[in-house]
């Protein structure tokens, strides 16, 4: 059936697991085209653009995903990592910490990343609120 967005989803999936991610973005492309409001699908496009150096595009899928649903853990999450890493926006990467800190502060890898964050916030001299 060419207007269900379960094969594409699956073979993006299949190419994200398997670190083909430039293959994986056209393909959940593909499957977002026939079902937009899917927030895995988008955040897992996002963290392709990331993987692939692109992480403007990231923040932008992740934008969407959150307008879909503002309390998306794992896209609060990979915005903490993007704005880190990527885009080095560390005012928005402590925002987002801090939202899923309070939302839920035993999400996996948040404890982690904190020194990350305190590090680069230290080194630009700033610190992050907890």
């Amino acid at each position: 059936n060419p207007r269900d967005a379960k094969i594409p989803l699956q073979l993006a999936n299949y190419l994200y697991d398997n670190k083909q991610f430039n293959l994986a973005i056209e393909w959940y492309q593909r499957a977002l085209t026939l079902d937009t409001r899917n927030i895995n699908a988008r955040t897992d496009l996002g963290t392709c653009f990331f993987y692939t150096g692109q992480p403007q595009q990231a923040i932008a899928e992740y934008k969407k995903a959150l307008a879909l649903n503002p309390n998306h853990q794992p896209t609060m999450f990979n915005m903490i990592v993007v704005n880190l890493e990527g885009t080095h926006d560390l005012q928005a990467a402590s925002r987002y910490w801090n939202e899923l800190n309070r939302q839920n502060p035993n999400y996996p890898g948040l404890t982690d990343i904190k020194p990350k964050l305190d590090a680069a916030m230290a080194s630009a001299g700033s610190a992050v609120k907890p």
